[in-house]
């Protein structure tokens, strides 16, 4: 069974001539990290980590993580996203929470355990929602201030404690642009790395208000009509684009 290496440094993804994925690498001897992460596309894969200091060498090139995305494609998009958060989770589990002792690894799963008090840490996953919300032909569409140059988005944000998803889409659609929405429908989910977010998609229908945004979380928000779209979210393999290309598709129709 072939062997690839999603491999880290400096929260980048290490590429072969920065297009493919590296296979019987050379560099496990310099590993600062290393854990299995299963069978994708009938190969075993792994992720690690070398250290930021690291000579690489010429036919290895750092790509930053949404880049590499589009580079691999949804092929290997689960198998990206699952190396990623966990490097991360070894990286910031370290030491314990509660206590401030040294954790261990548990071979038997993705766990680490303080060595002192017991208190094990896993892989963190922090529930979030994103909301496409229909006027007619048209889509609420809005632009956070650290968005790249021209991409436009849909409203999103994290469930907080205490309320349920759909509390939340509520909560956040009228937090950030002050209207009111109706008939939500759940169109699916996806996880995304930023930093452990598992982003659960729906679709609602304007109710009432009018836009009043929220300028310390947008910088700007308004309604689109599908034909008339302003540039869309900077990731093709983001379920905020599958949101919007399935409106499209509908008014198509």
């Amino acid at each position: 069974m072939p062997e690839y290496g999603f491999i880290l440094q400096n929260d980048q993804l290490l590429l072969l001539h920065g297009r493919t994925l590296p296979s019987g690498t050379t560099l496990k001897s310099h590993f600062i990290r290393q854990y299995p992460i299963g069978e994708f596309n009938s190969s075993f894969c792994y992720c690690a980590e070398i250290s930021a200091d690291f000579s690489l060498a010429k036919d290895l090139e750092p790509v930053p993580f949404r880049k590499a995305f589009e580079i691999l494609g949804k092929d290997w998009f689960i198998a990206v996203t699952k190396a990623i958060s966990i490097i991360t989770w070894d990286k910031n589990h370290q030491f314990c929470g509660r206590c401030g002792e040294k954790t261990t690894y548990k071979p038997s799963a993705f766990e680490r355990v303080c060595t002192h008090c017991g208190l094990s840490f896993y892989p963190r996953i922090s529930p979030s929602m994103i909301v496409l919300i229909k006027k007619g032909d048209s889509i609420l569409m809005s632009r956070g201030h650290h968005f790249a140059k021209g991409a436009y988005g849909l409203i999103a944000g994290f469930i907080e404690v205490g309320e349920s998803i759909e509390d939340a889409v509520h909560r956040e659609v009228h937090e950030e642009v002050g209207i009111k929405i109706k008939n939500l429908r759940y169109f699916g989910s996806q996880f995304w790395p930023f930093p452990d977010s598992l982003m659960i998609a729906f679709t609602a229908d304007y109710a009432s208000g009018e836009l009043r945004i929220d300028t310390s979380e947008l910088e700007s928000a308004d309604w689109y009509r599908h034909d008339n779209l302003p540039g869309g979210p900077s990731y093709s393999l983001s379920i905020a684009r599958k949101l919007i290309d399935h409106f499209i598709a509908e008014q198509k129709q």
